[in-house]
């Protein structure tokens, strides 16, 4: 499927498009595969997770117990499943942008495109 009809299909509803998580996060993270303004978006929510963990901990001792638990075992996941979502969504958003990476996403293998049945 060419670029043209892929953001046609894409806006008007027809697609179903699967993304590689793995390969996402590592193209979400690499220097110089994405515009910036995605991978410093990738880079802030990863940090925003991996400290998720320490603060809860903080809070475990200067605050309750309880109110750290939550936020270990409820913000953490979340924001880490979120952080995954969007590195994905990244991928799909620039293929829309930019033919060549699309055509290099495609080829890889990080985006499979079909129409919905």
């Amino acid at each position: 499927m060419e670029h043209g009809e892929f953001v046609q299909a894409w806006n008007t509803g027809k697609l179903l498009v699967d993304v590689d998580r793995t390969k996402a996060l590592y193209i979400a993270g690499a220097k110089n595969l994405l515009p910036n303004r995605y991978r410093y978006a990738h880079i802030f929510w990863s940090w925003i997770w991996i400290l998720t963990i320490p603060a809860a901990f903080v809070v475990m001792y200067y605050y309750t117990w309880w109110a750290g638990l939550l936020i270990l075992f409820f913000v953490t996941p979340i924001i880490s499943k979120a952080t995954k979502r969007s590195a994905m969504q990244f991928m799909i958003d620039y293929a829309l942008e930019n033919p060549a990476f699309y055509a290099a996403a495609v080829e890889k293998g990080v985006i499979r495109v079909r129409f919905k049945t």
